[in-house]
């Protein structure tokens, strides 16, 4: 039986539906959610007015999933965590592959929420990561290429609060004693430096002096995409010094060749410094808690690691309660016998020594 042209029932629904083509060419085939046949009739006019008003400001409706993804990968293929972008994308295809932009929603985006919390078993954390992509595209599709007249809300998952996972000292020697020669020198760096991974991985000689104490982190090679200067204290400098004649370009190498992560090393060098639960990250945590635990200021310690927001930093805010043993003390009713913390000179000399992080320990 032929389908029914413009605003008709159906014998299965108590709704008008709609079979026509609208002035840009797309044929709508579609309940309208209408019970009065008026009510139906406004219903495409608004869908003819909308399209008139995309018209006029230049937005272009019905683009595909697929579409807007070949050109996310292609405009934004410098983009530092583009490899992980593809990963989460892969993992979306089978739920967006043959979906307009305009129908994708929370509604779609459940199945795949669902499917990779309960079968996969991934955090929650993890399942964001791949909805953030998704939100990225949508908002980029909207506010730059006019492919979308609004932008449907992504909901992200409830997480929970990041945790702050960091070395004690006698942690860290254990940690460095067991690691290959080659890998010492990375993870000295990053102890002192509170580098990441990658930044240190693509450490260039040309972005170091080790007369004036500085190496250089470009635009375009930290996550935030925007460069920043590194001072080098004792141990960052002793374990450039380590590397010096090994390679013309790359500082950190391996046979020869610029080094790249080594998984069952790092692995290896855990198990038998008998530790457990920690990323190659968690060392800029360790950086940033011994930071704090030595009097370096919050403001500081933004500046020293990069980040932009200082919301970034409070999470080491509870590891230096000792700031504030004066202002608890404003209520106290029972003489005190808890001593008061260092102050002034004695401080301030206090956290230049403890700044170096030294490891000579295990040098």
């Amino acid at each position: 039986m032929a389908r029914e042209r413009g605003i008709y029932r159906r014998k299965d629904s108590r709704y008008w539906w709609i079979n026509l083509v609208l002035p840009d060419g797309r044929r709508i085939c579609q309940s309208t959610r209408c019970a009065y046949r008026a009510d139906a009739e406004a219903f495409v006019l608004r869908l003819k007015n909308e399209l008139l008003e995309d018209r006029r400001q230049g937005f272009q409706q019905g683009h595909a999933w697929q579409q807007a993804l070949v050109r996310y990968l292609k405009e934004f293929e410098g983009k530092a965590s583009l490899p992980d972008d593809r990963d989460h994308l892969r993992k979306l295809d089978p739920y967006l592959r043959n979906r307009t932009l305009e129908a994708i929603d929370m509604t779609v985006l459940q199945p795949f929420i669902v499917e990779r919390t309960t079968r996969d078993g991934v955090a929650n954390a993890t399942v964001n990561r791949a909805l953030e992509v998704v939100r990225r595209i949508l908002n980029v599709a909207h506010q730059e290429w006019r492919w979308l007249r609004g932008v449907p809300k992504v909901r992200m998952l409830k997480e929970p609060r990041r945790r702050v996972r960091f070395l004690r000292r006698e942690e860290a020697d254990r940690l460095i004693e067991a690691l290959p020669v080659h890998v010492k020198p990375v993870v000295r760096f990053a102890l002192a430096t509170g580098c990441r991974e990658g930044e240190i991985l693509g450490l260039e000689w040309v972005r170091v002096d080790l007369e004036r104490g500085v190496a250089w982190l470009d635009h375009g090679t930290t996550k935030n995409g925007e460069g920043r200067g590194i001072p080098l204290n004792a141990d960052a400098h002793a374990a450039l010094e380590a590397c010096l004649g090994k390679h013309e370009r790359w500082v950190f190498t391996y046979a020869g060749r610029r080094f790249f992560k080594n998984s069952s090393a790092w692995d290896t060098a855990k198990r038998k410094a008998g530790i457990c639960d920690f990323r190659f990250h968690d060392l800029r945590h360790t950086w940033a808690s011994w930071h704090v635990q030595n009097g370096t200021s919050l403001q500081e310690l933004m500046e020293l690691g990069g980040w932009k927001s200082f919301e970034m930093v409070l999470r080491y805010a509870h590891l230096a309660p000792e700031k504030l043993l004066s202002v608890a003390r404003r209520i106290e009713r029972t003489p005190s016998t808890v001593p008061e913390p260092q102050q002034s000179g004695a401080v301030v000399k206090n956290v230049a020594h403890n700044a170096t992080f030294s490891l000579r320990s295990v040098h």
